[in-house]
């Protein structure tokens, strides 16, 4: 085997870890970690799905979806569906509170989502790879699954409200770290009489 073949075959190291194999984040790791996302739809390592693949850690939520910020979100509403942009009773905008509320309702009836998906279908807040954190709309996430891809939904919100541009895997902007997981409770020991 070659130098380069080792050097190819050398462990990769786990997404979004803390820095040199520390077991804790510092000031400043936050910026390092947006750098690994976003992910491409199929490129999302296995690891990041499945909580137990490294024992006593959770993995870091990565939300699948269109990271375009409120502006962009917003702009999709009212180019689209004008008659469901949202106003205070002063007539002013509520940017927001349309993008935040609407938009993910919208979703859900135009795109005919059946009801088991409609907690897919969300606003949230995630972060680019310079982490700035904005909002996306979300299909999903790694801790509760996607919309199908056997379906058109995926597709149809590509082509109808994304100029075609695929969802991407974006890191959440709260929970973007591994965590260590809490011990499952003792059972209590039954008294006995």
């Amino acid at each position: 085997m070659s130098a380069s073949d080792s050097a190819s075959n050398a462990a990769k190291p786990v997404l979004f870890s803390p820095p040199s194999g520390k077991l804790k984040y510092e000031a400043g790791d936050f910026k390092r970690v947006c750098r690994s996302a976003p992910l491409a739809l199929d490129d999302l390592p296995y690891y990041l799905l499945e909580e137990d693949v490294i024992p006593g850690w959770r993995p870091p939520r990565l939300w699948c979806g269109w990271l375009l910020g409120e502006v962009a979100l917003f702009d999709i509403v009212k180019r689209h569906y004008p008659d469901r942009i949202r106003y205070s009773g002063g007539h002013e905008l509520l940017v927001a509170n349309t993008v935040i509320d609407e938009l993910p309702k919208i979703i859900r009836e135009v795109f005919q989502i059946p009801p088991e998906f409609h907690h897919l279908i969300k606003v949230v807040d995630a972060a680019y790879n310079n982490g700035k954190v904005d909002m996306a709309l979300t299909i999903g996430s790694t801790y509760k699954g996607t919309l199908p891809r056997d379906g058109d939904f995926i597709e149809r919100l590509q082509r109808e409200l994304f100029d075609g541009k695929e969802p991407e895997w974006v890191l959440c902007g709260m929970r973007w770290g591994w965590s260590k997981k809490r011990p499952a409770p003792k059972p209590k020991a039954q008294k006995t009489s």
